[in-house]
């Protein structure tokens, strides 16, 4: 068989893919589910509505709503001295067993689905943790101005591309101790929520939000559930989720740790895919194809070393232009990876290990193992600024894809 080349030559973004081993429906799915589970600390075992399973801290069935207030939160463009501040409620909502049952269903629900067990981040500036715990460690507390406080704080940790929404704030009881729990709701642009008043004080319509949400005009898209572990006696456990996340579901780094003053607990396989998922984000911003590849390479090699830990750090220098370091542990920062360390577990990424994918605007996409570039695989930068891929190899077939 003689030697053949290919020439391609285009505008080119690069990214990586996850090949399954036999490239079957069947494994490409298994994968696709595994990656959105994680394994939460203990107990309880709760029905995923996807069909999976995943582990929760909590008896989810135990949930007992007690309390629930709601404030209604406009955009927040940060900048400007002409927004609209939160509208708050003044008094907490009527509630009876329909609206009690309606908001323990979609809490619970949302929390099934996909959740990450948090802890409070002891260097976070956040009040939240302070607030959350007064209102585990006291009862009789201030529900109502504790959670305008919240309000007022989830607003200011927004920017303009949050969308308008609603906080509200539930007093609960699971497993027979105290809890509190966090929805952020967003709502369709210009939708108003009802208002009424008790005691002749304002507060928000719970039942004009239930029918909202039964309309789908108003979405739970945040979630947080704080509770003491063991029975009451133990530290604050958290869950998590948010519909909105980035790198598959993990939460937004504003809600997670601006607003909520958490932290993922250590749970290596999500570290390790957050960290593969945030350097290939610092690498498709670059504007060099050649130094993208090298990269690229760069970040299958460190995960697929016998090393048992990452440093972020100890990645930039050694793999990374001295230009790049510094942007590079800043992009970690944002996303949370703040640690100088972390232990290592490819089990949610390492069928992504296995090829990278050239994407052109044209539609062209090339695969290629990692060790291939530099030897089979050639890129280069032109001056008009597309890119050239050149492949220079046996030519084993050409089949139909879909």
């Amino acid at each position: 068989m003689t030697s053949r080349y290919l020439t391609i030559t285009d505008s080119m973004t690069l990214k990586s893919f996850a090949l399954p081993a036999d490239n079957t429906e069947d494994k490409l799915n298994a994968a696709k589910e595994n990656s959105h589970k994680c394994p939460l600390a203990q107990v309880v075992t709760a029905q995923s509505s996807g069909g999976g399973r995943a582990s929760m801290l909590f008896d989810l069935g135990s949930i007992q709503v007690q309390r629930l207030i709601a404030h209604e939160l406009p955009r927040h463009f940060v900048g400007r001295g002409d927004g609209q501040l939160p509208s708050l409620s003044e008094v907490e909502s009527p509630l009876n067993q329909t609206v009690r049952n309606f908001f323990r269903e979609k809490l619970s629900a949302a929390l099934a689905k996909r959740s990450f067990a948090v802890e409070f981040d002891p260097v976070s500036v956040s009040p939240l943790p302070d607030w959350i715990s007064g209102l585990l460690g006291t009862p009789d507390s201030d529900f109502v101005s504790t959670s305008q406080l919240m309000a007022k704080h989830l607003h200011q940790s927004q920017t303009g591309v949050n969308p308008e929404g609603l906080l509200t704030v539930i007093a609960l009881r699971v497993e027979g101790s105290l809890g509190v729990a966090i929805l952020k709701l967003e709502k369709e642009e210009g939708t108003r929520v009802q208002r009424t008043t008790v005691s002749g004080r304002s507060t928000l319509s719970v039942g004009h939000i239930r029918d909202l949400m039964l309309t789908g005009k108003t979405r739970v898209f945040k979630v947080g559930l704080f509770a003491r572990a063991g029975g009451g006696a133990g530290s604050v456990a958290g869950l998590v989720c948010d519909r909105q996340g980035t790198y598959e579901g993990t939460p937004a780094y504003f809600f997670l740790e601006r607003f909520l003053g958490c932290r993922l607990q250590d749970q290596p396989e999500l570290t390790t895919r957050r960290f593969f998922e945030a350097t290939e984000d610092f690498i498709n911003q670059l504007a060099d194809p050649e130094r993208q590849g090298r990269y690229q390479v760069a970040l299958v090699a460190e995960l697929s070393s016998p090393r048992s830990d990452v440093s972020p750090l100890v990645f930039a220098t050694t793999y990374l232009e001295p230009n790049d370091h510094g942007n590079f542990i800043a992009h970690m920062h944002q996303v949370g990876l703040s640690q100088a360390a972390f232990e290592k577990n490819n089990d949610l990424i390492k069928n992504h290990l296995q090829r990278i994918q050239w994407t052109f605007q044209s539609g062209v996409a090339v695969l290629a193992p990692p060790k291939a570039l530099g030897q089979e695989v050639e890129v280069e930068t032109l001056t008009d600024g597309r890119t050239r891929l050149e492949i220079i190899d046996l030519l084993k077939r050409i089949k139909g894809q879909r």
